[in-house]
């Protein structure tokens, strides 16, 4: 018996390190942040008073903790378990909620695999085990787009509800027939057919197959063709089954569709059908050029119905991105980016002879409610401000009787600057929500252009209803709005001051009467409640406030949660006194007055808890520069990137958050001689994704790069350096011994002539050639590291001492040849480029003080000459004139897609075709050699493409990630465990061995 328990324990110490050492590998691996301890009921949520409070962070909406989130992605209910899957970064990422409200984020269920990326899509469970993956029990199967070779539908399965997951070895399950858009499959089981159902997305229609085991799928319609809106692609399909006005014998299927991004709708936008399924076919029971639109808002994307809600809930509930696709990465949050509509449940109902699809919040939300506050039925004409309730997270119900009146509605969010504005237009029929003044009311768009943000969305609304009803679902960057138990609804997204929170009725031209109204504070999600009277946090109007000397500004700072009355004013404390005056007007609003330049902090507190906010002001000479304390944009591209926190001219430090390029931020000097660079450079933290480093760059007016890194996971010195053309790749070299990168360590990169000499705290590391031309701007740069650079400083080298004047007889002896050439025989853009740059020489020789200057430009005159192109004829004649603008235009895209990250193989294959097709260039003598050459170029280029991961349209792109072959390999780290259990098994051997010895002995 003693053997046996010695047995026993050893097995059992064994087992136990082999799931710890394994658990650490697998976490580590998915490379990705989680937050385990964040529950699904409210006891398992987070005690800390500032998790999930950043500036715009959703209070009771679903967002994740750091990174970009997208479409929602298989949806399903599962051993009490609701499972929300999201599109991150070409990868699905995973959260859990027993109710549907508090959501528990775990690891990325699915990574990048050799198939690429793992866009949208479903999951099912598989009660009957079809696929065989299960051993005759239930389990969850994944239906998921592919992306190498073009977008195509692969399968994944998991044991154990979710929590890890295993690909089909025979992905993908259904290859691409030959088109661009074939993705987002949504699958479900079909009671009458006996088959598992697939809607999946195919331009700007849906096609139809199934199978009986979810492996061997067979096509079996389409539909979209002239149907609906056709002004974008289709993405993200359901197809569902609705009783209509809750009767289960007269049930019809709605089919959804999200519509990308387009000129017409202003963005993306959404719309469904209203139909009959037999399973095979989808037929549309309105006129084919009727457009249904889901929602009226411009946020509202990609919504997805959970599978598998129990028949005893009997509900269909789904929940979409709050984002567009005209700006989805582009709005200003930190450090996360998107965020999931709250959950709605939908029902068809009679709507003047018509079907129409209905959305209401779950009946979970009521949860959160907190406070209720209600005003009874009253005579409105004019302005009502609402005195006894505020906030910025909250949810009200109305209900409005109305005869003669214009206009009336309610003012959300409301400053005396800012407002959302809800409303009814009784003249013109419409029902709006308006966010023309809510803050933000411009940003840059995906594609670099400026994008009207601000601004009123309206549908047509029966206004000889005499009534309405309105509820609205207000957060720290939302508003969602329902509109007669939600016949009508409005999504959208808000960037106003965390202190704007007023609230204010309204009617024009006559009066109405408002019958009903409640407003109730809505609880957060993420945190646990503060006890009653106590105060959460502090929250300020303006988190960084710049001046000019002489310029006044208020402040104003509120408690949390809202519903606390504060009885004590708040104290406010100036780090550096003599740079502002600060006043106090009332117990949270002050008046800031810049005195002197320069940067300090202000503590704002609760004398009572001691709860403080910090906040940072600036005093600067001309608070409509680009540059703060020098520091912003390139003066040479105007490109700037990323948050970055500015102390001072020489000291900042930078942030934590990843994508796909590095963030930048330079000095507004620009540079024309050599010069040295130097920082102290201390690392505090860093993210889980991509490759963590930061440094310094510097970058010349034609786009030559040289950046010099510090990597902490390698303990390196590495060193990138590229130009417009090519990159010249990555050099490393390791720390000298004794470096501790979280101490303060000092970086200096000498630039002399082409030479770049790199040090660390004076040491000499090595050095790099680069030939760097022209103008010159430096700066920092950073991917996904927290950092702090102190002692930033620019120093030119030391010129020669000249006694004597500049002699420019050789430049303006060349200058003249240059003036002497004509443009007989050479192309007209070298002779045109060669033009310009005797202007510059002429200007030039006005300006030059040193030998250095005049060589410089000497050489930039001489190479311009040198560059002259000269025509060459063709040396057979020609009967009939080839038209090679499509493979010119083509040769161009390539020779612009060798600037993006790409691998050193697919870079050769791009460039050996690029130099095959210009070759070929003026030699083509028929069309049958131009599509020849078109189709060798294009078959480079899509090669090349794939390999990037670019696979979503300009009218609905998905996520795209390139560097890819960063990721985690999956392959290898189960070969690591297999040999890590192999290992520890042989250990274990060892000593159960050694053990049973000693036992006989005895």
């Amino acid at each position: 018996m003693r053997r046996n328990n010695g047995y026993l324990r050893v097995v059992i110490v064994i087992f136990v390190f082999t799931l710890f050492v394994s658990g650490t590998v697998i976490i580590s691996a998915e490379g990705d942040v989680f937050m385990s301890n964040i529950g699904g009921n409210n006891s398992s949520m987070i005690e800390s008073n500032d998790y999930y409070t950043e500036l715009y962070r959703p209070q009771f909406h679903f967002s994740t903790p750091a990174g970009r989130l997208a479409d929602p992605n298989g949806l399903i209910y599962f051993e009490s378990e609701y499972h929300l899957f999201h599109q991150k970064m070409g990868t699905w990422a995973h959260a859990v909620s027993q109710d549907l409200i508090h959501w528990e984020h775990l690891p990325i269920a699915l990574e990048h695999d050799e198939l690429g990326q793992a866009l949208s899509g479903s999951a099912v469970v598989d009660w009957n085990d079809t696929s065989g993956f299960f051993d005759g029990e239930a389990g969850m199967v994944a239906i998921y787009t592919s992306t190498h070779g073009g977008e195509a539908q692969s399968i994944a399965y998991s044991k154990d509800n979710g929590r890890t997951w295993e690909r089909y070895g025979g992905n993908p399950v259904i290859e691409n027939p030959g088109i661009k858009d074939f993705r987002d499959p949504k699958v479900f089981w079909h009671d009458e057919t006996e088959k598992w159902v697939m809607v999946v997305s195919t331009d700007k229609s849906v096609a139809f197959y199934n199978s009986s085991n979810l492996i061997e799928w067979e096509y079996q319609s389409k539909f979209g063709d002239d149907q609906g809106s056709q002004v974008a692609v289709w993405e993200c399909p359901d197809l569902f089954r609705l009783p209509v006005d809750g009767d289960k014998h007269n049930q019809k299927w709605v089919l959804h569709v999200s519509i990308g991004d387009n000129h017409v709708t202003d963005g993306s936008t959404a719309q469904y059908f209203v139909g009959e399924f037999d399973g095979y076919e989808f037929t549309n029971i309105n006129p084919a050029d009727e457009v249904l639109f889901t929602d009226f808002g411009q946020d509202f994307y990609a919504a997805q119905s959970f599978n598998d809600i129990s028949s005893d809930d009997g509900r269909r509930i789904w929940l979409g991105w709050m984002a567009n696709w005209r700006y989805p990465y582009q709005s200003p949050t930190f450090p996360w980016m998107g965020s999931m509509s709250i959950p709605r449940e939908l029902s068809l109902r009679t709507v003047d002879d018509s079907i129409r699809l209905f959305q209401e919040p779950i009946r979970e939300i009521e949860s959160l409610r907190a406070t209720k506050y209600t005003i009874d039925s009253f005579i409105l004409e004019g302005e009502h401000t609402i005195k006894d309730f505020s906030g910025s997270t909250y949810e009200f119900e109305m209900v409005i009787a109305y005869d003669d009146v214009d206009e009336f509605g309610i003012r959300l969010r409301q400053s005396e600057e800012n407002e959302t504005v809800a409303g009814v237009d009784v003249n013109s029929e419409k029902v709006f929500l308006d966010r023309s003044n809510a803050g933000l009311e411009t940003l840059v768009d995906r594609n670099g252009d400026t994008f009207q943000f601000g601004k009123r969305f309206e549908t047509d609304y029966p206004t000889d209803k005499k009534q309405i009803k309105l509820r609205g679902l207000v957060d720290e960057s939302s508003v969602e709005l329902f509109i007669d138990d939600g016949e009508y609804v409005f999504t959208n997204l808000i960037y106003t001051k965390p202190t704007n929170r007023g609230i204010e009725l309204y009617s024009h031209g006559g009066k109405v009467e408002i019958l009903s109204l409640d407003f109730y504070h809505l609880d957060s999600i993420w945190r646990v409640s503060p006890a009653d009277g106590e105060i959460e946090r502090i929250v300020v109007s303006e988190e960084e406030v710049v001046l000019e000397v002489g310029e006044l500004t208020e402040l104003i700072a509120h408690a949390k949660p809202d519903w606390l009355n504060v009885l004590s004013p708040f104290e406010w404390e100036v780090a550096k006194a003599g740079l502002i005056e600060l006043k106090a007007i009332d117990e949270t609003i002050v008046s800031i007055t810049g005195i002197e330049m320069g940067t300090t902090s202000v503590t704002i507190s609760d004398p009572n808890s001691g709860i403080f906010k910090d906040i940072t002001v600036r005093v600067v000479e001309d608070r409509t520069s680009k540059y703060t304390d020098g520091w912003g944009p390139s003066p040479l591209t105007g490109r700037v990137s990323g948050n970055w926190d500015i102390f001072d001219q020489t000291s900042l430090s930078s942030h934590i958050e990843f994508n796909p390029e590095w963030k930048e931020i330079f000095r507004e000097e620009v540079l024309t001689t050599d010069f040295s660079v130097s920082t102290d450079i201390q690392w505090i933290d860093q993210g889980d994704e991509g490759f963590p480093k930061y440094g310094v760059t510097i970058q010349d007016e034609e786009g030559t790069m040289v950046s010099a890194f510090f990597n902490v996971d390698i303990n390196q010195l590495e060193t990138f350096a590229r130009n417009h053309h090519q990159d010249f790749g990555w050099e490393g070299v390791d720390l000298p011994a004794g470096t501790d990168l979280q101490e303060a360590s000092t970086l200096k990169v000498e630039k002399e002539g082409d030479i770049f000499t790199f040090y660390i705290n004076g040491e000499q590391m090595y050095e790099r050639i680069v030939e760097m031309k022209g103008d010159m701007s430096v700066g920092l740069i950073n991917e996904n590291t927290k950092a702090e650079f102190r002692n930033f400083e620019v120093e030119k080298l030391s010129d020669p001492i000249f006694d004597h004047e500049i002699d420019v007889t050789d430049l303006e002896k060349l200058i003249n040849s240059a003036k002497g050439i004509t443009n007989k025989g050479v192309t007209e853009a070298s002779y045109q480029r060669l033009q310009e740059a005797i202007k510059r020489a002429i200007e030039d020789l006005e300006t030059i003080t040193t030998d250095e200057e005049l060589l410089i430009a000497i050489e930039r005159l001489q190479e311009s000459i040198n560059d002259l192109q000269i025509k060459e004829l063709s040396p057979v004649p020609i009967k009939k004139e080839i038209d090679v603008r499509d493979l010119e235009e083509l040769i161009e895209r390539a020779i612009k897609l060798t600037n993006k990250s790409m691998t050193e193989e697919s870079y050769q294959v791009l460039q050996v075709a690029i130099n095959s097709a210009m070759e070929k260039l003026d030699n083509i003598n028929s069309d049958d050699e131009l599509n020849k050459t078109i189709s060798e170029l294009q078959a480079a280029i899509s090669e090349v493409e794939f390999s990037l991961h670019e696979t979503k349209s300009q009218e609905g792109d998905d996520e795209v990630l390139f560097d890819s072959d960063k990721l985690p390999n999956t392959s290898t780290v189960l070969f690591n465990l297999l040999l890590l259990g192999i290992v520890l098994v042989t250990i274990g051997g060892t000593v159960m061995y050694r053990y049973r010895n000693r036992e006989n002995e005895s």
